[in-house]
């Protein structure tokens, strides 16, 4: 098995995340493009869709609460909030993201097997087809120790991401 790790959405949630931070207006097409991705329509359900990405987003962006959420957008809109109070959050999170070797993942056979992490909900994981979707808001790390283990329903990342892996056929 081959593992290649696609961490583009979290890229641009970092510009998001920094930006709005910074009060800087983000215009729609841009939160739009962001919510068509692939990678991210790729957990859409009736309680949460590309509009519902494109709505909570808006609303941060212009300081508004939302109008009649979901559960789905309510949580969506409570972590990316999170993630903007102190930017400590997101990079103590996306350290252990961006020091995964895929090669420590790799297995036998030919199978090459997506790992994408996203800004998702309710959900931990994901998988559909030979990709394993992670829920980056599920990260636990410790922002004021960079040598503490970050963790994912109390495994330790790697080790989440090697059980849930097993489960592609």
């Amino acid at each position: 098995m081959r593992v290649k790790i696609d961490t583009k959405i979290l890229e641009t949630m970092l510009f998001i995340w920094a930006s709005l931070s910074d009060r800087e207006k983000i215009a729609d097409t841009f939160l739009i493009e962001l919510a068509n991705d692939p990678n991210m329509a790729a957990q859409y359900d009736e309680n949460f869709n590309a509009d519902s990405v494109r709505k909570v987003l808006s609303a941060i962006s212009n300081r508004e609460r939302m109008n009649n959420p979901t559960k789905k957008e309510s949580r969506f809109w409570n972590n990316n909030m999170w993630m903007m109070e102190d930017p400590l959050f997101p990079e103590s999170m996306l350290r252990p993201v961006k020091t995964l070797s895929p090669t420590a993942f790799e297995g036998e056979g030919d199978k090459e097997v997506n790992l994408v992490f996203y800004p998702g909900t309710t959900e931990t994981y994901f998988i559909k087809g030979n990709t394993l979707f992670i829920n980056f808001f599920t990260i636990r790390a410790n922002a004021f120790d960079e040598n503490a283990p970050a963790t994912i329903e109390d495994l330790e990342v790697d080790e989440f991401i090697k059980q849930k892996l097993a489960e592609i056929e």
